[in-house]
């Protein structure tokens, strides 16, 4: 049985009812069907305060109440038939939002974070401000239209975007990835989508509240999320809280210091350094240069015979089939990932490393030589992981985002209350 802090006598009897309605609503909805005794034995509360406050969300409507049956939850026993209260997940609706350099995805959820609609929208090569927001305008629209929704019943969106998110003014910094993107506030700019709240967040910080919710993240506390897509994003789970830095730009291990000599100078881009010498980036520069040599045939075939065409997933596919110039860029450009993750995981000291993005999804060819190198060059070595839950990562983190809004509202009593 779980228990809860008991409330003191100094409490008002206004705050202990709001206190109890957030308990028993938790339960209900983490556990309805539910009965009122089951409620009582799993909150600690007693038996007439459920009663009590069980009555106030059904005349609110947050819950609703049925009899048991067949399905029931609970054993059968003799006497009068309990009945069950479910939490109503159509009071209203969550919309999570994936703005990337790649493409725009938007999902719709109920308020228990059942997806009902999604929709996706390509992004050309070097995306700028107007495409990004036309997308995300786009697709908001085409979730709503699939689902039945209006705007009107929305109870907080949430975008998901490259770059730092400034804590004061909204507006975001160190994002190259989208012409314009840097200077933007992103909330203000889309306040037409709903008359809810609107937040954006860093999309690493989204994967990993992601990770927190459905993928690996679910059962440690320290934890490291790298992201390796077009850019290098990062997030980090200290005690099992997102820690995001005095400015929000934590994570941000795009910019961390490397020796690493390459021809190109980084200065001539507006990446990270990091960023520049391992990201998508660099197997772009390497594998266009080794496509076009005699050595780079197979690089050239799987780029469409454009060396321009040539990104991570061409070099990945390339060295899948063992082919000698693939195998040797991403051998150099993993061999950097690792020296980087090492140095975090040397100063963090995290439980897990979780790496996500478009990079993950080589399996293991990204994953073992950055565990060998890691496991090396760290004195306590965390485990290395791939998320599992593949391009869905920042989407389904603004999904997640946007229940924890709704549900600070849901769970604000101070005007349903009688005084």
């Amino acid at each position: 049985m779980r228990t809860r802090t008991p409330l003191t006598p100094a409490d008002s009897p206004s705050l202990l009812r709001q206190m109890n309605l957030a308990v028993v609503l938790r339960e209900i909805r983490r556990s309805g069907p539910i009965s009122r005794p089951t409620i009582a034995r799993e909150t600690g509360l007693s038996n007439p305060t459920v009663t009590h406050v069980v009555q106030l969300l059904l005349d609110k409507g947050y819950v609703v109440e049925t009899g048991s049956g067949a399905d029931s939850p609970e054993p059968k026993r003799p006497g009068p038939r309990a009945r069950y209260l479910t939490f109503r997940s159509d009071l209203g609706y969550l919309l999570g939002i994936d703005s990337g350099a790649d493409n725009t995805v938007s999902k719709l959820a109920d308020l228990s974070g059942t997806i009902l609609a999604t929709a996706r929208m390509a992004h050309d090569r070097d995306p700028d401000r107007a495409h990004v927001l036309n997308a995300i305008r786009t697709t908001s629209a085409e979730v709503l239209t699939q689902a039945g929704v209006t705007a009107s019943q929305l109870r907080a969106v949430v975008i998901g975007t490259p770059g730092v998110v400034d804590p004061v003014t909204g507006e975001l910094s160190l994002a190259p990835q989208i012409e314009g993107w840097e200077g933007l506030a992103l909330a203000d700019e889309l306040r037409d989508l709903a008359g809810c709240p609107i937040v954006a967040e860093n999309e690493a910080n989204l994967s990993l509240l992601a990770e927190r919710w459905q993928g690996g993240a679910q059962a440690t506390d320290h934890v490291v999320y790298v992201q390796f897509g077009v850019g290098i994003g990062g997030a980090l789970l200290v005690g099992g809280e997102l820690y995001r830095g005095s400015a929000g730009a934590a994570g941000e291990f795009a910019y961390l210091a490397t020796t690493d000599p390459e021809e190109e100078d980084p200065r001539r881009s507006s990446a990270g350094r990091f960023e520049w010498f391992a990201g998508g980036g660099a197997y772009q520069r390497h594998g266009a240069e080794a496509a076009r040599r005699p050595e780079g045939a197979l690089l050239l075939e799987l780029a469409g015979g454009d060396p321009d065409a040539v990104t991570a997933r061409v070099v990945f596919e390339a060295a899948a089939h063992s082919d000698p110039a693939a195998t040797r860029i991403a051998d150099e450009l993993l061999a950097r990932v690792g020296r980087g993750l090492a140095n975090i995981a040397t100063v963090l000291n995290p439980s897990l490393i979780l790496i996500g993005g478009g990079i993950s999804t080589a399996g293991n060819l990204v994953l073992e030589p950055i565990q060998r190198l890691v496991t090396q060059l760290v004195p306590y070595p965390p485990r290395i992981e791939l998320s599992r839950l593949g391009a869905n990562g920042t989407v389904l983190g603004a999904v997640r985002r946007a229940m924890q809004i709704a549900n600070e509202r849901l769970y604000n009593f101070t005007d349903e209350l009688p005084h």
